[in-house]
């Protein structure tokens, strides 16, 4: 099928301004002068090349990428932008030849009128894939996970398209390529999908656990200045009641009855003020890593929020755990925050953590009094479950997901009168 030369430098025009359109549509990077300057710049410059070269989609995927990214800082979002563009340019060309092929006669020079069809169904295929990229929001996808593996994909993905282009004109069968071209596509597609899927789910894997690592960063140092500040505050405990015995002292001695009146009237304040049962965090010394400190530092002190007694014994240091320690802080998290909710609804607000070790395992035993004495175990591990309204409910499943994940950690619960206790058995290898 023959093209009219004029009709065809229209086409081509037309195709090369989309690019832009739809680059710019969803990426709003660099100034309005420099944006101004790749348009102007580069797109009589793709033109013209295109018009005597095959190697003019190369053209405006370096210049948009060396213009609009910032000096001295590579930018694969940018990068991926703009292969994914010159991406869905290719295929919308190959959509649409496929659907002119089909309703047009064999041997007709297609005019003005057949290509101004095939533009229009070009650009309407563009107005829904924008529209669909903006309304479920693709662009923070693109930059949660983008990376130079996807790069590479869309590298991979427009080289093998532009090989089977090269083939098709140099045998001058683009016509009879065309069906191959779609399934060739449709087949590389999916397998760029399904390679672009993983890429994403290791992307997602590692964007999570800099979340959780910069979450506990900001845990420690909270903590850290928790533990100082109580430090700071037993000191002073200390140092004031010293302070105040010796007033009392002077004050018997000289037989000053109104002072002795006062200084017992400022004693009594003062131990409303600076109450004796205050969880002592020396108890955690042993505690050598910094992560699982934290969250116990940071759990105690939640539970003195909420009026709980707490007790914590920790007899031999422990450094390290036996399972990764991002999924060892939320297994941990998740025991703890169950145990301080169940603890303050109940009766006694008492909670008590235990850490034991030996040289085969480490023992977490986690005892709380607890209110509700009618659910049933079983019932509280199942996924979707849980005691309070509009709450997941995935806690204590997500504790069993990782009793699937690692062949070491055993978890038990068991319920004596109003006491639920939890014992997490961690084997060393």
């Amino acid at each position: 099928m023959l093209i009219d030369t004029k009709a065809y430098i229209l086409r081509s025009l037309i195709d090369d301004l989309l690019f832009f359109v739809i680059f710019f549509s969803i990426n709003r990077q660099g100034t309005a002068r420099r944006r101004a300057m790749f348009i102007a710049i580069f797109l009589p410059i793709t033109f013209l090349i295109e018009l005597y070269s095959d190697i003019s989609d190369v053209i405006p995927i370096l210049s948009g990428y060396f213009i609009l990214k910032i000096k001295n800082k590579k930018d694969y979002l940018l990068l991926n932008d703009l292969l994914f563009c010159t991406f869905i340019i290719f295929c919308i060309n190959i959509l649409s030849s496929t659907i002119m092929l089909q309703v047009l006669p064999e041997k007709q020079i297609v005019g003005f009128s057949g290509i101004l069809i095939q533009l229009f169904i070009e650009i309407m295929v563009i107005g829904i894939i924008i529209f669909f990229y903006k309304r479920y929001n693709f662009r923070t996808v693109a930059e949660k996970y983008g990376s130079v593996t996807i790069t590479y994909l869309f590298i991979y993905l427009l080289l093998a398209l532009q090989l089977i282009f090269y083939a098709a004109h140099y045998y001058d069968a683009y016509d009879h390529f065309v069906i191959g071209l779609d399934i060739f596509l449709i087949i590389q597609t999916l397998f760029v999908i399904f390679l672009f899927t993983r890429a994403i789910n290791r992307q997602k894997e590692m964007y999570e656990t800099q979340i959780a690592k910069k979450e506990l960063d900001h845990l420690k140092a909270y903590t850290k200045v928790l533990e100082e500040n109580q430090q700071q505050v037993a000191k002073f405990r200390h140092d004031y009641k010293n302070l105040l015995l010796s007033f009392k002292e002077v004050s018997s001695t000289s037989q000053n009855a109104k002072l002795t009146e006062q200084i017992k009237t400022l004693e009594d304040y003062s131990n409303q003020s600076l109450p004796q049962d205050e969880f002592d965090y020396k108890a955690l010394y042993n505690i050598q890593n910094s992560f699982i400190k934290s969250l116990l530092i940071a759990k105690l002190h939640r539970a003195k929020e909420l009026k709980i007694q707490c007790h914590f014994e920790c007899q031999k240091p422990i450094k390290s755990l036996p399972i990764p320690i991002f999924d060892s802080v939320r297994m941990l998290g998740i025991l703890l925050d169950n145990a301080l909710e169940a603890a303050a609804e109940s009766q006694n607000k008492v909670i008590d953590i235990m850490i034991y070790q030996d040289d085969s395992q480490i023992e977490f035993l986690i005892k709380n009094t607890y209110q509700d004495a009618s659910l049933a175990l079983d019932q509280l591990q199942q996924k979707g479950y849980s005691t309070k309204a509009g709450h997941p409910g995935f806690g204590l499943n997500t504790v069993e997901e990782f009793k699937q994940k690692y062949t070491n950690l055993f978890v038990q619960y068991q319920r004596v009168d109003a006491v639920f206790s939890t014992q997490v058995i961690l084997m060393k290898d």
